[in-house]
């Protein structure tokens, strides 16, 4: 059976699809100034996805997918949420893109993907039991890692209606699951975004190892003791 919280998110964004038809403000981002594509991009830079596949939690029309494409990143996409009015004009505006009506906390993936990400489906209805649920079953899904992105409660102003997180309860949900995690608040004033990584292998002098891959610490004074 959904939850309360479900319900909730799935009624408000049914009432914006009805007002904004196609429009960044039906999945519930206020504005038309290009910071969808920042969020996107700051999502993207969790690691070297290209090549991998990727899991789009609360896609909405898809438009993750749209912005991969724009940028030539190919990755294996599905984008999944639980409003099926979204998806279904979502498959009319890309209708390469794999997309499905489908609620994680529901029906659970018995797969795997390299990549989970999530924008945007944080900030409206949640709560944090909900989203410590959430948190929990894009990680136990993942092989690589999780990118999400949430509102910021370290702001000057509040709108009704939106929910505010905290980023050190965000951090602390996360420290459950994984040692090795980046929150980055340092692109938008009032929103941050997390990441938390599968591979939590070490060097002999601790380092992460892929870190060190990717930054190419080759020296023996990196990864020898």
């Amino acid at each position: 059976m959904r939850s309360n919280v479900s319900k909730k998110i799935l009624r408000y964004y049914s009432n914006l699809l009805q007002k904004h038809g196609f429009d960044p403000r039906s999945v519930g981002w206020g504005d038309r100034k290009g910071k969808q594509s920042l969020r996107f991009e700051i999502l993207c830079q969790i690691g070297k996805i290209h090549g991998g596949s990727l899991l789009d939690v609360g896609c909405g029309f898809g438009d993750l997918y749209g912005y991969l494409k724009y940028k030539k990143i190919q990755v294996k996409y599905l984008g999944v949420d639980i409003n099926p009015e979204l998806i279904e004009i979502g498959k009319k505006i890309y209708p390469k893109a794999s997309l499905e009506t489908r609620d994680i906390e529901q029906k659970p993936f018995q797969r795997k993907f390299e990549w989970v990400m999530a924008s945007g489906i944080t900030s409206h209805g949640s709560t944090y039991p909900h989203l410590r649920k959430v948190i929990k079953e894009m990680f136990r899904i993942c092989s690589k890692g999780v990118a999400m992105n949430f509102v910021s409660n370290r702001v000057d102003y509040k709108t009704k209606g939106l929910f505010y997180s905290s980023p050190e309860k965000i951090l602390a949900m996360s420290k459950s699951l994984s040692n090795r995690i980046v929150l980055r608040h340092d692109y938008m004033p009032f929103e941050f975004t997390l990441y938390i990584y599968k591979n939590t292998k070490k060097t002999s002098n601790l380092i992460f190892q892929d870190y060190a891959k990717n930054k190419g610490l080759k020296d023996k004074i990196w990864l020898s003791k």
